[in-house]
């Protein structure tokens, strides 16, 4: 018996949706566990051991709201207590963005091509599968803007009240997650007002759903606020000087699709790649000429313009801390982006979607083939644990390698060294977490005759130096070992 067309074609469609679903749960899982928790994921595992109640009152002085602390928080009490499981929890959220991006790709253009080019490239995203295996909250904030954006675009289209609160809780969500889910926020809001006069309830919608947000936000804005030491808490990357990089516009939203590589003619064909597509994306635009281009591409480029362009701004008059991580709220809607080339048949457009998703598909390849990506700080922690006789003390020079040992040895006596010119965190903070902050002559009081000393040099690197140098100039090197980089020393004291 013959199906008939539409029926076919429905078929097919759920076909190639599931084997992009299949695809992109494969590539997420394999390799999940191979890499070490670097400082960051240490601070998420530290911070959803601590109870729920100095979660929400940020004891850690994390510069991101709690939500992604409390529900790994809970994630942990029911998972073994490995790499692989804790992490599995971003791959969860990393997988459910699949079919997100496919629904809001469909409330933006109600088109099947760009919705299914959108969902592969998100698949096969080196940028999306490495968050999916970081234990941070890059993935759920992704989730969250990317699904309360597609609510809100079906809330405008059925006026209904309820789609409208949900929106609004989503949205609270993923500020709550973290703080660049504003910018995102106000990208669907500059769209509303620009559309107001083709639907004023949805703009009059918009704009009560946002001041209710900020409202609701108003008790972690004051926390933040009221914190002791402001240049290490919270509000630290904003005041944080960085060197000045003009070339962060385009490495910034490369980054976001393609992830990083170290091959010198990936990152270049990349870097091509996408100012070829931007370079002939402003002259469809041109051509299509402002009242006929769809509101759904208005939208997404507001919101990546909002969410990359306002923070890049800033920094191009004061450049502050702004890894391109955080910017992560941009990236599914770059992904929108480039799928909306498959559209453009009489254009190159098309042809470069399909090169990204080619290129997209090699540097995942080479993610999970090549070296590890981050410093092998579980290794290292583990040789020490092994090594270590009782009443030997390990003294960290940087919280790049101690954090982390934290995680993986607490039982060892262990701290990192005072005195850092460029301190990340409060004492205060090291104490929350189970550590110690040390002195070179607290060291002396603790250690019981020899002690071991790892240096991990991704920070405060002539400091750090200089520290290792005062202590083998007045004790005797026992051992010495190279762990990915991390080097670790065996010290006695001298009588």
């Amino acid at each position: 018996m013959n199906l008939p067309i539409k029926t076919t074609a429905k078929l097919q469609l759920r076909g190639m949706f599931a084997l992009i679903l299949v695809i992109a749960i494969l590539v997420r899982l394999i390799t999940l566990g191979r890499d070490s928790l670097w400082l960051d994921e240490a601070i998420s595992y530290l911070a959803a051991k601590l109870p729920v109640s100095q979660i929400f009152n940020n004891t850690v002085q994390s510069s991101h709201p709690p939500f992604y602390y409390l529900l790994l928080h809970f994630w942990l009490q029911i998972v073994p207590d490995s790499d692989t499981a804790v992490k599995l929890l971003s791959t969860i959220f990393g997988i459910l963005l699949i079919p997100a991006i496919y629904l809001l790709s469909q409330e933006l253009f109600k088109n099947r091509a760009i919705s299914l080019t959108a969902a592969a490239l998100t698949a096969v995203s080196p940028f999306h599968i490495l968050y999916s295996h970081e234990l941070r909250m890059y993935t759920l904030l992704m989730l969250l803007v990317v699904t309360a954006t597609a609510v809100t675009v079906h809330a405008r289209q059925k006026s209904s009240s309820g789609w409208w609160f949900v929106a609004g809780g989503l949205f609270l969500l993923a500020v709550y997650t973290h703080l660049f889910a504003f910018l995102a926020l106000a990208g669907v809001g500059v769209h509303a007002l620009l559309t107001s006069r083709q639907n004023k309830r949805a703009f009059w919608a918009t704009a009560i759903m946002t001041a209710v947000i900020l409202v609701c936000f108003v008790p972690w804005l004051n926390l933040m606020l009221a914190e002791a030491e402001p240049a290490l808490g919270s509000l630290r990357p904003l005041q944080q000087a960085s060197e000045f990089n003009p070339l962060k516009p385009l490495t910034a939203p490369v980054f976001l699709l393609f992830g990083m590589s170290s091959s010198f003619w990936y990152s270049g064909l990349i870097l091509f790649i996408f100012f070829a597509y931007l370079v002939i994306f402003l002259m469809e635009l041109r051509k299509l000429g402002r009242q006929h281009v769809p509101s759904g591409l208005w939208l997404t480029l507001l919101v990546i313009f909002c969410v990359l362009g306002l923070p890049l701004g800033v920094y191009f008059v004061r450049p502050f801390f702004l890894p391109e991580r955080t910017l992560a709220a941009a990236a599914p809607f770059l992904i929108i982006w480039l799928a909306w080339g498959v559209t453009r048949r009489q254009s190159p457009l098309p042809y470069l979607t399909g090169l990204s998703l080619l290129l997209m598909l090699v540097g995942s390849i080479g993610y999970h083939f090549g070296t590890n990506v981050k410093p092998p700080y579980r290794d290292a922690t583990a040789f020490v644990t092994e090594n270590a006789q009782p009443g030997e003390a390990v003294l960290h020079t940087s919280d790049g390698s101690y954090l982390p040992a934290l995680r993986y040895a607490p039982q060892l006596t262990q701290g990192v060294l005072a005195g850092d010119p460029d301190p990340r965190k409060p004492e205060a903070v090291y104490a929350a977490l189970g550590g110690q902050v040390w002195s070179l002559a607290d060291l002396e009081s603790v250690a019981n005759g020899r002690f071991w000393v790892v240096v991990a040099l991704e920070h405060s690197i002539e400091w750090q130096q200089a520290q290792y140098g005062a202590i083998a100039a007045t004790h005797t090197l026992l051992d010495e070992q190279e762990i990915g980089g991390i080097r670790i020393f065996l010290f006695e004291q001298v009588e």
